[in-house]
Parts: C-alpha cells; structure tokens; sequence
C-alpha cells in the first residue's frame, strides 16, 4: 500500500514537471514568433500611397513608431513630406505647413528657411491665411513683426489679406509695414500733399479712373477742377504715417486723435483705396472783405460736401466717416475723407444711407 501511495506521488510529481516545461516551451514559442513576426512586420503597410525603396527607407529611418501612424492616418502625401524629411528640425505635424508654403512664397527661399521658420512662427499664424500672408507681406516684415509685434498695438495680429477692396482695419488688427501693388500717381489731378516734400500722391491703379471721372464730374459746381478740391492724401506708407502721427500728437492727446486718425499700421489710408479731398482756398475778389471771403468759402464748401455726398457713389466711392454714424465708425464726420469700394457696394451704401462697417460685404 505504501509502495502505491509513493508510485501515485511520483507520478503527480512528474506530471507537474510536464505541464511546467509546456508552459515554458509555449512561452518560449510565443515569444520566439512574436520575435519573427515584429522582426518582418511592416509599418508601412497601412500606408495609403505608394513608396519605393528608398523612400521606404527614408522614412523608417527618419521617423517612429508614433510619427509613421500619424502619417497614416493623416494620408500625408509623399510629395508633401520628402522634400523636408531630411532637414533638421524636421516636424512631421508641420508637413501640410510647409508645402503651403514652398507653393505660395514669392520669394525664392531654401527648404532649411521654409522648416524653420514654419518651426519658429507656427502659432502666430493661422493655417487658413498662410497663403496670404505670404502673398502681401515680405520674409523680412513678418519675420520682423512676429519678433517685435506692433508698436502700437502690442496685441494687434497682421491682416492676412490687405490687398482685399472691402479691407477694414479692426481692433487688434494691423497692416504693420504693408505696402500695396499696383500703386500710380494721381498724376495731373489737383493736389498738394499732407506729407511734407512729397510731390506726389499715390492710388491703387483701379481707383485712378474713378476719382479722375469724379473729379471730371465736379467741375459743374463752379468750372474749376475737380469742383476747386484738391487731393491732399491717397496711400500714406508706414513710415509717413508715423511722422504724421507722431507730430499730431505733440498738438492732440491720443485719445482726441482717434477721433480723426488712426496710430500707423492701423489706418486704412496704408490700403490705397482712401483719400482725401480738400476744398482749395477761394480767391477774394479786390475790394472784399475779410468775412465775405470766409463765407464765400463756408458756402463753396457746403456745395462740395453737398455735392459728394449725392454723387460719389456713381464713381464707386463712398463717404467713409459719414455724418450719424460716428458710434460705428468710431470716427467724427469727414465729408471729404473718401473710400472706393467699386459702384455696385458704393451704391448699396448710399441707398441705404450706411456706414461700411454696416454693408453686407458677402
């Protein structure tokens, strides 16, 4: 009996044994072909486009685990991403950044430059105005603007697309150093420019026709041309900005400024679509008083006012401080300060007796 007790014991024993060297022997065959099995998985596999090989090598060996998902899941392009794969600072999750760049710039730059500067300015952009930015401003000015900011407005974020007829300049935007295209002088027009030493004044090309056809028109208030005003202001540029604002706030404290003019950067006179006209000084007749000169002149001027206000809108241009709509324009009343925005806006304007700001622009 004891002999049996002892085979039974034994045997249990060796049972145990069995079963323990299965379970390694199965770990170990786990193990051995997740091995294999990692050693020929293929992480592209998922990979929607196609590659060769030596692509497939660039990419293995430039990027991990994480980074080859997302360029899955994403879809990325080749086309989109090997041109950058090999540049330092390469960021995989920038890649639709910089081919947007690369096919936008004007200027021809480097594909070290396009990383990082995409790398560096990323978050001081917007992906859906890349293209305008790149389109209106120099490497130079938003390079210059993302590290300094405005002057101004330290808060203020540049306006993607400035070149745009309807732009208007809102709070916390700027136009930092933009300088449009497509500038020509007023040529013969009156004029005598706010700017000093500046002899000539500038307009977008497509305002020029317009204000010469409404100045053609203005000679019915009294023969003279351009119904006897003058053009004293189109595009100002940053820097005579400046030099006008600075001086005007040795006059005028910043808040009473306002009213009237905007700080540099922020004025719509930088767009090239605004001017300003101002009745020319009437010449006294021999003999006059004084008084009857100033009344002479505070009646031409009515006529003037009275006369824009009723006709600018047939050449595409519109009152931009008009009087009644100072709470919305943030601005006193300029009969004379002028906006071309084309005719059909420009009639819509008038006919409804509007500000822009309150113009459907869709």
């Amino acid at each position: 009996m004891e002999r049996k007790v002892c085979y039974n014991n034994n045997r249990g024993v060796a049972m145990k044994i069995k079963r323990s060297m299965l379970i390694v022997a199965l770990i170990a065959l786990f193990i051995g072909c997740y091995a294999m099995m990692n050693k020929h998985y293929d992480e592209l596999a998922r990979y929607p486009h196609t590659l060769n090989e030596q692509q497939r090598e660039l990419v293995l060996h430039h990027l991990n685990t994480d980074e080859i998902n997302t360029l899955i899941s994403w879809k990325i392009e080749p086309k989109e991403f090997l041109p950058y794969i090999e540049v330092d600072g390469f960021v995989l999750e920038n890649t639709l950044w910089y081919d947007e760049m690369a096919n936008t710039t004007k200027e021809k730059v480097s594909k070290e430059f396009i990383v990082a500067f995409i790398n560096k300015y990323k978050e001081q952009m917007n992906f859906n105005e890349l293209q305008y930015l790149l389109a209106n401003y120099s490497y130079n000015e938003l390079i210059r603007f993302f590290d300094e900011g405005d002057l101004y407005q330290k808060s203020a974020r540049l306006i993607p697309n400035p070149s745009d007829i309807y732009t208007m300049i809102a709070n916390r935007r700027t136009l930092y150093t933009y300088e449009p295209k497509d500038l020509v002088s007023i040529g013969s027009l009156p004029h005598s420019s706010i700017v000093p030493k500046a002899y000539d004044i500038l307009v977008k090309k497509e305002v020029l026709e317009p204000l010469q056809q409404l100045c053609k028109a203005a000679e019915v208030i009294d023969d003279q041309p351009c119904g006897g005003m003058r053009v004293v202001a189109g595009y100002l540029s940053y820097e005579d900005q400046v030099m006008l604002y600075e001086q005007a706030l040795e006059e005028y404290d910043a808040e009473e400024l306002s009213k009237y003019w905007d700080a540099p950067g922020h004025s719509e006179y930088q767009l090239g679509y605004s001017l300003i006209l101002l009745p020319n000084e009437i010449q006294p007749k021999v003999n006059h008083k004084e008084q009857e000169k100033t009344e002479a002149k505070e009646e031409l001027g009515r006529e003037q006012e009275a006369w824009l206000k009723e006709n600018a809108y047939k050449y595409g241009f519109i009152i931009r401080y008009p009087l009644g709509q100072e709470d919305i324009t943030g601005k006193e009343h300029q009969p004379f300060a002028l906006r071309y925005v084309g005719k059909e806006l420009a009639k819509t304007i008038y006919e409804q007796d509007i500000a822009l700001e309150k113009a459907d622009l869709g």
